[in-house]
């Protein structure tokens, strides 16, 4: 029936993308503070002529785990982590926008910024300056950031009631419409940065499950098509007199 071989299809395109998903979750195994996605898939019931009940697969999309990643020392006193469920925020140019990558420097203005030169914002909303010939900076657990013992700004550190709602954006970055909350359960770590959290040796178990799922669907399909020509052979030779 051409039944199976759309319900084998549904299910190779669902593979397909689980695929790209898992695909991008190990090139991304050492990109700092990057949280792994996982593809959501439903089962779409559809009654056909003769009262039968065809299940077909549905690709819903992806979900991000926000388990956190491994805190790796790098000694820099720009790099900074956060233990707990916040948020920085910064500024790209189009509004504000949160990132859990803490990896930091001064740029030319003294600003300080991400490695894309998106300056990371203090608790007014507003860019973080440091004084001219700044080399080192002290930041305390809540945010708090010392240049020779004088505090030039306190870094906007936000958590979210549903962080499963956020909308990646690239380069780390995540937006949202929900209001932030104070990081009532977050602290920040300096001379260290968040790792991925996805499991390298994991994920290429799933790369390989996927890839024999994959190839036992092909070989549904090849055999059903084979089943179909070889049944139209028959009743082509049939005799009709």
């Amino acid at each position: 029936m051409e039944n199976a071989l759309y319900i084998s299809l549904s299910r190779q395109t669902a593979l397909r993308r689980e695929l790209a998903v898992v695909a991008n979750n190990v090139a991304n195994v050492n990109t700092a503070s990057f949280k792994r996605e996982l593809s959501i898939y439903e089962t779409y019931p559809q009654k056909v002529k003769g009262g039968d009940t065809l299940a077909f697969v549905i690709d819903r999309g992806t979900a991000t785990s926000y388990a956190p990643g491994p805190i790796q020392a790098t000694d820099s006193a720009f790099d900074l982590a956060i233990a707990g469920p916040g948020f920085f925020a910064v500024d790209n140019g189009k509004g504000t926008h949160y990132t859990r990558n803490g990896s930091f420097r001064l740029d030319h203005e003294n600003r300080l910024v991400t490695q894309d030169n998106n300056p990371v914002l203090d608790a007014s909303g507003k860019p973080i300056v440091a004084p001219v010939g700044t080399i080192k900076i002290d930041v305390h657990s809540d945010g708090s950031i010392k240049v020779d013992g004088e505090i030039i700004g306190v870094l906007q550190l936000v958590e979210f009631q549903n962080v499963q709602v956020l909308e990646r954006r690239g380069n780390s970055l995540y937006e949202t419409d929900q209001p932030p909350l104070p990081a009532e359960n977050s602290q920040i770590l300096q001379g260290a940065v968040e790792g991925s959290n996805v499991q390298a040796v994991k994920e290429l178990v799933r790369l390989i499950d996927i890839q024999r799922a994959y190839d036992g669907v092909k070989l549904l399909m090849d055999k059903e098509a084979e089943r179909q020509k070889t049944s139209i052979q028959r009743l082509s030779r049939a005799p009709t007199g």
